[in-house]
């Protein structure tokens, strides 16, 4: 696999450590299977253990990573259908958290969205930085829709698919056409029309479904099974 890259200083070092191996592994450096092993990747980083244990927490927390018996923590293989469903259920809660939205949409919380997509605009060569805004869209849709259960089975659920969401604004093209989806969710909140917004959040949800799904597919493992 290829080698890590140094180290910078301007974030915590258990941000970086999780940055290079959420990369490798979604690069296709580590194969599905792959045991990482904290003393190891701390030597080879020259890091100590905890902050690798910690940034191994987060991955499995997201999903890259899951615990197997003996050979301890490995890279999970990413599924097409486990995609497929997750983001069939987030595209359900999304649209109906932007219809709740669109009932009791504000004047000031119209600004604070327009400001948002402003941001995303300049940011749109910035993956790291779009899902940051990407993410701060729809938790204020979501905050606005109001209904505690609601915000807890949406939250739970982006917490899980976290990196796939990265993962879905990992080409120009696909960020470029995310923006321009926000422009449209703003639009219908702004004409409080929540038939349509629905229907915007859920086409918006199911091509970064698309997205991450050409990405599974199109991963060294999943081209060997396709062939044999």
């Amino acid at each position: 696999m290829s080698e890590f890259s140094g180290l910078a200083r301007a974030l915590p070092l258990r941000e970086q450590i999780h940055g290079q191996l959420r990369t490798a592994i979604l690069n296709g450096d580590y194969a599905p299977g792959t045991p990482l092993v904290e003393a190891e990747l701390a030597a080879r980083l020259g890091a100590s253990r905890t902050p690798v244990r910690e940034a191994l927490q987060r991955l499995e927390t997201e999903g890259l990573l899951e615990r197997r018996g003996a050979r301890g923590i490995v890279v999970r293989e990413l599924k097409a259908e486990d995609v497929t469903c997750i983001f069939e259920i987030r595209e359900s809660l999304e649209s109906l958290a932007a219809r709740r939205a669109a009932r009791r949409m504000s004047p000031p919380v119209l600004a604070e969205l327009a400001a948002v997509v402003a941001q995303m605009r300049a940011a749109v060569d910035d993956p790291n930085e779009l899902e940051r805004l990407d993410t701060a869209f729809h938790d204020r849709i979501l905050a606005t829709a109001e209904g505690a259960r609601l915000r807890r089975m949406l939250s739970d659920l982006r917490e899980e698919i976290v990196t796939w969401r990265f993962l879905s604004l990992s080409t120009a093209e696909r960020r470029a056409g995310t923006v321009a989806e926000h422009e449209a969710v703003l639009r219908a909140l702004e004409a409080g029309d929540e038939d349509v917004v629905a229907q915007i959040v859920a086409d918006h949800i199911a091509r970064a479904r698309e997205s991450v799904l050409a990405h599974v597919r199109n991963r060294p493992e999943a081209r060997s099974a396709a062939a044999s």
